[in-house]
């Protein structure tokens, strides 16, 4: 019975490769999903810009797609980076004994992972930190 429940068997039982890959997926059709939406919602109408009587409701539609877009691209970067660290952590290494081109393959799935990684966060910390700056403060 302890065996059964130890955190070995338990983390072989889950298929970490599964859920990296969907939650990679899932975070790329966010990111998509949010980036159709600013297009989609994100601007200011011609009539705004060639006459001056704009309605309210037309900016603060625009202000919506705004918000709406960067919380597509805050869960889809999320999902980015929780589908890349799954990769990092529970990825198999290579049998052994491996050709050299089986490790450079290895070694570049992870490099290339590392790098997916660390892009989300960034991205993640820039979104961020333009949404508290573009904050007004009353």
């Amino acid at each position: 019975m302890g065996q059964r429940l130890s955190p070995e068997a338990l983390a072989a039982r889950v298929p970490w490769q599964f859920l990296a890959l969907f939650s990679q997926g899932f975070g790329l059709l966010l990111v998509f999903l949010g980036t159709v939406v600013m297009v989609a919602f994100g601007f200011i109408p011609v009539s705004c810009v060639a006459a001056t009587n704009c309605s309210q409701g037309t900016l603060q539609g625009v202000l919506y797609g705004i918000d709406a877009a960067r919380l597509l691209w805050t869960v889809g970067l999320f999902g980015l980076a929780v589908g890349a660290g799954l990769h990092l952590q529970f990825r198999p290494p290579p049998t052994f004994p491996s050709t050299p081109e089986e490790t450079r393959v290895y070694l570049a799935r992870r490099r290339g992972e590392l790098i997916m990684l660390v892009i989300a966060l960034l991205l993640l910390f820039l979104l961020m930190l333009y949404s508290t700056l573009a904050v007004p403060y009353v």
